[in-house]
């Protein structure tokens, strides 16, 4: 059977199992588009803006395990999306990232081109971990095959396919062969030695990094802990890789800002184990500092052909920590390391409490009392999507989290207007969850373009809008660094109002004393709710850690 190149393309896409696809239509797709209006099996969700199409496929990718998929217009619908699609790539998150693009003959200054019809695929390469141009429509399959296999073996990732109009609209091509390929079993090499290394060790700690967060790496993570009876830290972030609620979570350690029951931890420990932190980054270069030969990686790898790798897929990780349980003996319960992790909650959950009220009558108040309350109304089944903005510094801190769906952040990339679109994705991917946004004003203008495409699917979501008029994070950055502030100021607007304009819920909330209430009518709403928070922003920041942990000792 033949199939035209566009029908090919999504007969492609339906073998890997895709059933959602983020996107924007356009000139040099719209092949791709027609085809997929015979596809009533996938979704295509229509963004206003590039950017946020992979933003939400990213945040689909996190909470659903399959590869995000983006399919937009060549030239600046390309360029719009980069931005998300380096997100992706820093998260280690897998997507395939379809553009279109000018044809192979394409003249200078084409329509969506430049003078080098190559400019796409140069440009997504260096923050994708393939990028590929297809002009021959018999190279769709194979480059899309090979595409989903690159985003889900090694450390995940996203890939760029540009595929060239001249390709698409070109003559009928074979129907493809074959299905997808599993690289959950690969070998892996230099397991003896980390599990020599165990049993070896009179006592085990583990560092729980940004690649753990995946569900699968997650439980068997919990499982190996408990089996060791060691004691669990987590980087900035993995918030939810090793649920803080546990009685071996520890808490957060970031280089420069550590803590006394960390320190301790770190001084004891024959052996500490980098479950999921990359090697390379600014955690794993300061935990080798601090540890020396007693700290050991045990991750995915950037590329799935290295020898030493400990794990070459997220199952395999899995794996791995699965079969380090099975071969190495299960240890005694350990009271004072269960101890240990619950002073270091209980004083330092006392600081943050002396934080919160050193403040809580003024006026304005700090957006620590939002998140206060919000933390209050979690459980497993709510998952909080934060963006860069003042909730950031403080929502790892306060927030608990249940299992490694609670808190999903925008990681080391930072792109502002990260809530809108992650909400939209998280809640297509899972809608059994409760999906909240917490984000700041200047954050959500960023994204608010597909506000009204949360509304026109009606998704049960809240996003809490820190409404202080203000860049907070650059407000304080600045004023830290040269005693005063410029252009950080952000529009008033009234959010109750914007909701409502796109038929949602707007609540407003001016005091602290209404927060309780304001989350519990925004939590039981049946679609969008807009929760316009009237919080201030200078106040210090809640760190040192510890220096909160030791305001708490200071009330006994």
């Amino acid at each position: 059977m033949s199939y035209s190149p566009a029908q090919l393309t999504i007969e492609t896409l339906r073998q890997h199992g895709v059933d959602t696809i983020f996107g924007l239509d356009g000139d040099h797709v719209i092949y791709l588009y027609d085809a997929l209006s015979d596809a009533p099996d996938i979704n295509v969700v229509s963004v206003m803006h590039e950017n946020n199409a992979s933003i939400a496929a990213e945040l689909y990718a996190r909470t659903s395990g399959k590869p995000g998929v983006v399919l937009v217009t060549a030239g600046p619908g390309a360029t719009n999306s980069l931005s998300g699609v380096a997100g992706a790539y820093a998260a280690g998150v897998p997507m395939v990232h379809i553009s279109g693009g000018v044809a192979q003959d394409a003249s200078k200054e084409a329509f969506h081109g430049v003078d080098d019809p190559h400019f796409l695929q140069k440009t997504f390469e260096p923050v994708t971990k393939w990028s590929v141009r297809v002009e021959e429509a018999n190279r769709i399959a194979e480059t899309l095959q090979q595409a989903f296999r690159i985003a889900t073996t090694g450390r995940p990732g996203p890939v760029h396919v540009e595929i060239a109009v001249s390709a698409l609209t070109s003559g009928p091509v074979e129907q493809i062969t074959g299905g997808v390929s599993s690289d959950d079993e690969v070998a892996v090499s230099g397991l003896d030695g980390v599990i020599d290394r165990i049993d070896q060790a009179g006592s085990v700690a583990i560092v729980a990094g940004k690649n753990a967060f995946w569900p699968e790496v997650s439980d068997e993570l919990v499982a190996l802990a408990e089996h060791l009876q060691a004691p669990v830290i987590h980087v900035w972030d993995s918030h939810g890789a090793m649920p803080t609620v546990h009685p071996l979570s520890l808490g957060l350690w970031r280089d420069g800002n550590s803590n006394e029951f960390v320190e301790q931890t770190f001084d004891e420990a024959d052996l500490v184990l980098g479950i999921g932190v990359r090697r390379g980054t600014e955690s794993e270069i300061g935990l080798s500092r601090r540890l020396g030969e007693r700290f050991i990686v045990v991750d995915c790898v950037d590329d799935p052909s290295e020898s030493d790798a400990a794990a070459d897929s997220r199952a395999a990780l899995a794996g791995t920590l699965g079969r380090i349980a099975e071969a190495t003996a299960e240890r005694a319960q350990r009271p004072d390391i269960h101890e240990r992790c619950a002073e270091a909650k209980r004083l330092f959950q006392a600081g943050m409490t002396v934080e919160l009220d050193r403040y809580r009558n003024q006026r304005p108040w700090p957006i620590g009392l939002a998140l206060e309350s919000l933390d209050r109304k979690l459980d497993d089944q709510t998952i909080v999507v934060s963006d860069v903005s003042n909730v950031k510094i403080w929502a790892p801190l306060q927030l608990r989290t249940f299992n490694s769906l609670t808190h999903l952040q925008s990681g080391s990339w930072g792109a502002m207007g990260y809530v809108v679109p992650g909400v939209l994705g998280a809640a297509l991917a899972r809608p059994d969850r409760r999906i909240v946004g917490i984000v700041g004003d200047a954050s959500f203008l960023m994204g608010s373009n597909d506000f009204g495409t949360i509304c026109s699917l009606n998704l049960p979501v809240v996003i809490a809008v820190h409404a202080d008029q203000t860049i907070g994070m650059i407000y304080y950055s600045l004023k830290q660094e040269f005693g005063r502030t410029y252009k950080t100021e952000v529009p008033a607007v009234d959010f109750v109002a914007y909701a409502e304009a796109f038929g949602a819920t707007g609540i407003r909330v001016t005091e602290p004393e209404d927060l309780d209430n304001a989350w519990d009518a925004a939590l039981s709403a049946d679609g969008p709710v807009l929760l316009e928070i009237r919080a201030g922003h200078d106040f210090p920041r809640p760190y040192p850690i510890q220096r909160i942990i030791d305001q708490g000792r200071n009330t006994r």
